[in-house]
């Protein structure tokens, strides 16, 4: 009779496991709360504009490569940087979290960031992106930020610069 017991106690406790680990999946949600982008002239950037001219000339450029055109002159160029603030309203921590910014005609790389990104649990923080953009293209941009909670990849897509 005992080992009756037992069993059904370990039975209730495996279905109320499943059904809290099915709550907190089901409740699991990193949100877009607000987006920003900022503009600035290659030229007040030199120094960067100047390594990556050198990394496109040895075809060795750190980033998504957007266009395989020779970069010009340091005054038809401009950088925008994204900025998106997330909010994760889980119970566990948004690893590997970051941004990838869907090109237009005209941008020409997406700087590479390799620092993992981790948004702790219950918090909200900010995550950027950088691209080197031909100086007449407007800073309007659609981005894709993925990150991994439990091991299971996400994706959420939201508009910069509107």
């Amino acid at each position: 009779m005992k080992l009756k017991h037992v069993a059904i106690f370990l039975m209730v406790l495996v279905v109320a496991a499943m059904v809290g680990v099915g709550w907190l999946y089901m409740t699991a949600q990193v949100s877009v709360v607000a987006t920003g982008v900022t503009a600035f002239e290659a030229a007040s950037q030199a120094a960067l504009f100047g390594e990556l001219q050198q990394q496109a000339a040895n075809d060795a450029i750190v980033g998504t490569v957007y266009s395989t055109e020779p970069i010009g002159d340091i005054g038809g160029y401009q950088f925008y940087t994204y900025t998106i603030r997330l909010r994760n309203d889980c119970f566990i921590d948004a690893e590997s979290v970051e941004v990838q910014v869907t090109p237009m005609a005209g941008d020409v790389v997406q700087l590479g960031d390799f620092s993992p990104k981790t948004l702790p649990a219950r918090t909200t923080g900010d995550i950027q992106a950088t691209i080197l953009t031909d100086a007449a293209m407007h800073g309007v941009r659609e981005v894709n930020i993925t990150y991994y909670l439990w091991g299971f990849p996400f994706t959420l897509r939201t508009t910069c610069g509107k």
